[in-house]
């Protein structure tokens, strides 16, 4: 008796004969979209890199956070021109003349990268991110010090909920920083 054992490994092509990658989707003109992704409410996931529809939105398992997150980011900008800034709050978008306005968040979500800088003054200053909600403030999500005048986190995940309002500050500890900015990038969260 004799028993013989075969792995086969295989790229899967889909209207083509000769894929150029583990799974390839060759379409024709018909006006057809080449994948449909069936919304689902709750997936489990487990592994970065697995995809689903969750509602609306296309969304990736991001293991290292251990949640679904949106596939798209949005970028949040807080800034405020001039010198000799100290213990007071960012702008967001820069301009906006009420000192406590900030990004109201549509959805709940993550901030998952954070980066800041300031062109002068203490270059190693405390900055705060806040939550608020229409009664006020909520918690401190974050501190951080700068190092040399600049901030810069890839590994941020500070969850925030549905109708809150994030909100930077310069911390009222040490000296004062000239046009501090702040960008923060959130994904929606599922």
């Amino acid at each position: 008796m004799c028993l013989f054992f075969q792995t086969l490994f295989s790229q899967i092509g889909v209207g083509t004969t000769d894929p150029t990658a583990e799974l390839e989707i060759e379409t024709t003109p018909t006006g057809i979209p080449a994948l449909e992704i069936n919304p689902q409410i709750a997936p489990i996931g487990n592994t970065t890199g697995q995809l689903a529809v969750i509602g609306d939105q296309l969304c990736m398992y991001d293991e290292t956070r251990g949640k679904w997150l949106s596939v798209e980011s949005t970028a949040l900008h807080f800034a405020r021109g001039g010198s000799n800034r100290n213990d007071s709050p960012l702008r967001f978008s820069g301009v906006i003349s009420n000192q406590n306005s900030g990004a109201h968040m549509p959805m709940d979500g993550t901030i998952v990268y954070i980066s800041a800088m300031v062109n002068g003054g203490d270059t190693s200053k405390e900055f705060l991110i806040e939550r608020r909600d229409a009664s006020g403030f909520l918690s401190t999500a974050a501190a951080f010090n700068l190092s040399s005048g600049t901030y810069s986190n890839s590994a941020a995940d500070i969850d925030f909920n549905a109708g809150e309002y994030l909100i930077t500050r310069i911390s009222g500890t040490g000296g004062t920083v000239n046009n501090p900015n702040i960008i923060l990038w959130v994904k929606w969260r599922h």
